[in-house]
């Protein structure tokens, strides 16, 4: 450890009690909550240089101690090594980055990043009961051949399983949390003749980062459920599987990677270290369906597989989950080049896990079954009750049921089981515990909820007293009843009891939001304005297996469904075609046989309209068209960049591969043109989901309207593109524009609607700044804090570097934003570099910089300063927002003494030239002061700051 100097020794003398506590500390373990593993970086070799030699040649030349963390090396893919710097306390992290890079047998280095996989919390309605005895109800017909399993007939799976094509010869790598190769829908074994037939633990059970992994041989996993569920997607059984449904490719194999223990937190070395060696055994696909949120290219998750989809094995990776962010929130390696990064649509069913119960028509003697949520409370034990409705005969989506006292005529409802319909509250501020109290003021215990709509199917939850058991029942089941009661019968409801065991699967149609983009999907492009995702599949409210200890089965939304689907797609295509070898093409199949889908911007229909590139790529993966496509592009999107680097002219070819000569006609489908910022704004301000649309699209030329192609020719086709431009376009706003190229054709046997996506800006990427004074400051929680705020803090630890990202990531071990000076910053986009250093208040003018000032080192822009804040600078960082904190230390473990400070931020403007001061945004704090707990902080140490 290291004090830095002051203008008086008497301050760093007075830390000494702060001093005793920090050794102490550092005898501790701490987990790390930071989006980074400190001192530990991952670094890319020349071919014949070793990594122990390197280690060497930094410990001479810097007296860097570096151990080694993880072997990342393939001869065909990368030669490297993680490592880890433990007198990383005694450099300047950027100092440190620097002189690693210079080394001659370094080709480039990158600080280790966390990946933590998104699982969720299901519902209770999402897993069977544990004791299920439950069969699938819909899909009676108990082979492969006939499959009538949603995500299926909406992607044209169901065709290819017809004509028995199942994904046989080959074999998808997994790397997610494990798989239960236990469960019966995934063969229950594990090995050679297994469908999971290999795989490797790559972490072990207690894996958290910044610990090291313990790998083992069996990837097996009973904490997560993430795998399992991805690895019923790609290849579930027919046979043994309790409801009826089989995966994508059901004859390919399996094989497992895991890369997250029960913790779900992994690291990229850990992913890096996964795809190599899921490249290395031979695999045919690589499906993962996690990322690293940034948006560029070029970073060493993303490098290493681009260089595994460019040796011949595709790659596919979920798009992401932050569709609410909008636009340029796209997450590595699904960005990468070459590589297939996949957003997702919802099921065109709502699936359901609901408990059976019965019911009897007056003047019939027949049974019939309902399916029902249990809310809260609970049924207390079964019960058999007459059904009244509050609701009268209307059946209309919403009400207000029992909103107002009950007339006086209303029977005693004690012996009833109460329907009605969950109100709009608000439209009519009337909330379902108003109705409960209405109902129990004339004995009323018992209430059957008809839901508004399938997709709402939902518990419901009433706390009034005297309410007993509340369930709910979906649309249709309410429609029946109340056609019942409108016909004079009496309806007798059972309601089973707490210990019924029975679940069944309900399958709702979903006629909201089924089909359309998921508004959870994230959105692109990349910053490299590549169009991403470059697919959609469904991925929500997906049915999968799921480990049996966790229930066996499992609904789940997300990209991580449509991923898996993607890849048992490419088998099934592999099969059909022969080779998936030539993954260029087999891009360029899937991307010009997708399906783009009508915009849905989460309220509204626009039936006219397509989805944006920018959310949808290509459009839903379409897999029989892909397999039997005889027509192929030689290209599977195209970028016109901004209008700073515009990319207008583009030439791309047309194979007709069939055995007759074919015409194509070309066509332009155009979709909204969308704001990345907000509008009416005096400074930039990033816009959300859904982004304002404005009225203006691209123009596009053909050189001709059609091309005609003997059988197994091509013909070259060239687009010029104007881009949108007239009164209403303000190009601050940074207007994304894009659209789709149709190519169409009529064959005597074989109709084709191709599509090309394109994607483009106008605007400068380079002129929008990351940061701006109005929105990046020294925070209280969410607003500016006071000028020469004094601030008493814990003694600083170097061996416990500060939370500095997400606070929704952790929120225990978050320091007080109240109570710690903080930086908040609100990037306006993403940036590829974004240094905090800490400016020391001396008493020589701080910005003067004259001798005697502590702030002898540089910021990026030549500014002086103490250093780099702890943890940073950071590469890579996204336009969510962050927090840098103070907690006394700088990135080389500096402990700062008691004194006045500001915080000064730097962030790289996209496309900006890291040499040019220009192209960097700077921000500063007001001045704050810091003590610390424990230390006799002489007023002496503490400059006054009240007239800076």
């Amino acid at each position: 450890m290291k004090f830095a100097s002051t203008a008086s020794t008497l301050c760093a003398a007075l830390l000494g009690a702060a001093t005793n506590v920090v050794a102490q500390q550092q005898q501790q373990q701490h987990e790390d909550q930071s989006d980074w593993v400190p001192g530990a970086y991952i670094v890319e070799l020349g071919s014949s240089e070793s990594p122990d030699g390197f280690y060497a040649e930094l410990a001479r030349d810097h007296g860097i101690k570096a151990e080694h963390r993880m072997h990342l090396a393939s001869s065909a893919l990368f030669h490297g090594a993680s490592f880890q710097v433990h007198n990383a306390s005694s450099h300047d992290h950027a100092d440190l980055f620097a002189a690693m890079k210079a080394k001659d047998q370094v080709k480039a280095v990158w600080p280790v990043r966390t990946v933590r996989l998104d699982v969720g919390t299901p519902a209770p309605h999402d897993i069977p009961l544990p004791a299920s005895s439950g069969v699938h109800q819909r899909r009676g017909v108990a082979n492969e051949t006939n499959d009538t399993f949603s995500p299926h007939l909406m992607t044209q799976i169901d065709k290819l399983h017809a004509k028995g094509i199942t994904g046989k010869g080959f074999r998808i790598a997994i790397v997610d949390s494990g798989i239960d190769w236990h469960h019966p829908a995934l063969g229950g074994c594990f090995g050679p003749g297994c469908l999971v037939e290999t795989g490797w633990d790559l972490v072990g059970d207690d894996y958290n980062p910044p610990g090291l992994p313990k790998p083992d041989a069996d990837p097996y996993d009973n904490c997560v459920g993430h795998g399992t569920h991805v690895a019923g997607t790609i290849a579930a059984q027919l046979q043994n599987n309790e409801y009826g449904f089989t995966g994508a490719a059901p004859g390919a194999k399996l094989a497992a990677y895991r890369a997250w223990g029960c913790a779900t937190k992994a690291t990229t070395e850990v992913m890096i270290s996964a795809f190599i060696k899921a490249f290395e055994d031979g695999n045919d696909i690589i499906s993962c369906s996690a990322g690293d949120l940034n948006g560029w290219s070029d970073d060493a998750w993303g490098l290493v597989s681009s260089r595994i989809a460019a040796a011949g094995v595709p790659v596919v990776i979920a798009a992401g989950n932050d569709g609410g962010s909008g636009l340029f929130q796209a997450s590595t390696p699904a960005g990468a080049r070459g590589v297939t990064g996949v957003g997702a649509v919802q099921n065109a069913v709502f699936p359901v896990f609901v408990t059976s119960g019965s019911y009897v028509l007056g003047g019939t003697n027949e049974t019939s079954s309902y399916g029902f949520l249990a809310g809260t409370p609970a049924f207390p034990k079964e019960m058999k009750l007459s059904l009244w409705a509050a609701m009268g005969n209307d059946t209309a989506p919403t009400g207000e049921d029992a909103c107002s006292p009950l007339p006086d005529d209303t029977p005693s409802l004690s012996d009833k089981l109460v329907l009605l319909r969950i109100p709009d509250s608000r439209k009519t501020r009337c909330y379902p515990i108003d109705q409960g109290e209405n109902i129990a003021a004339k004995g009323g215990k018992y209430m059957a909820y008809v839901v508004q709509s399938n997709v709402t199917f939902e518990e419901q939850y009433i706390y009034v007293d005297g309410i007993k058991g509340v369930i709910s029942v979906a649309p249709f089941q309410g429609a029946r009843w109340i056609d019942a009661l409108n016909k004079g019968m009496d309806v007798t409801v059972t309601v089973p009891g707490p210990d019924a065991a029975a679940t069944t699967l309900m399958e709702l149609k979903d006629g909201i939001t089924g089909g359309y983009t998921g508004d959870f999907t994230s959105w692109g492009p990349n910053y490299d304005l590549l169009p991403r995702p470059q697919l959609t599949a469904p991925g929500g409210k997906i049915l999968s297996t799921y480990p049996l200890p966790l229930g066996g089965y499992r609904i789940m939304t997300g990209t991580s469904m449509a991923c898996p689907l993607v890849a048992g797609v490419l088998a099934l295509i592999g099969e059909a075609r022969g080779s998936l070898k030539d993954t260029n093409l087999i891009n360029r199949l899937i991307s010009a046989t997708a399906e783009p889908k009508i915009w849905f911007d989460g309220v509204k229909t626009y039936p006219d309209t397509l989805a944006p590139v920018a959310q949808q790529g290509a459009g839903m993966i379409q897999a029989y068209d892909a397999a039997f496509a005889k027509t192929i592009l030689s290209v599977a999107s195209l970028s016109l960049n901004d209008t700073e680097h515009f990319a207008g002219q583009h030439t791309f070819s047309v194979e007709n591969a069939g055995d007759r000569e074919a015409t194509y006609v070309l066509g332009h489908m155009k979709t909204p043109t969308m704001y990345t910022l907000m509008p009416g704004r005096d400074s930039p301000i990033k816009a959300a989901y859904p982004n304002p649309t404005v009225d203006a699209w691209a123009e596009l030329h053909f050189d001709a309207d059609s091309v005609t192609v003997p059988a197994g020719s091509s013909a070259d086709v060239t687009v010029t593109f104007t881009p949108p431009a007239g009164a209403k376009l303000n190009a601050t706003l940074l207007p994304v524009y894009s659209g789709y190229i149709s190519v169409n054709s009529t064959r005597d046997d074989h109709d084709e609607h191709l599509v090309i996506p394109y994607l483009g800006v106008v605007g400068s990427m380079r002129s929008v700044p990351i940061l701006l004074a109005s929105s990046s400051y020294l925070a209280d929680f969410g607003s500016p804090a006071a000028a020469n705020r004094t601030y008493t803090l814990a003694p600083p630890d170097p061996a416990r570097l500060p939370y500095l990202n997400d606070p929704k990531k952790d929120p225990i071990h978050i320091p007080d934003a109240g109570k710690t000076p903080n930086l908040l910053l609100q990037p306006v986009l993403g940036t590829r570099a974004m240094h905090v250093d800490v400016v020391a208040l001396d008493d020589a003018d701080d910005k003067a910089n004259k001798d005697g000032s502590r702030n002898q080192k540089k910021t990026p822009t030549g500014r002086p300063c103490l250093g780099p804040l702890a943890g940073y600078p950071k590469a890579y960082v996204s336009k969510n927002e962050q927090r840098a904190f103070f907690q006394g230390l700088l990135a080389n473990g500096t402990v700062l003494p008691t004194g006045a400070y500001r915080m000064m931020a730097s962030a790289l403007r996209v496309f900006g030239d890291a040499a040019r001061e220009e192209d960097w945004d700077v921000i500063e704090t007001v001045p704050f002061i810091v003590k610390y707990e424990g230390a006799a902080n002489a007023t002496a140490c503490v400059k006054d700051a009240s007239n800076l």
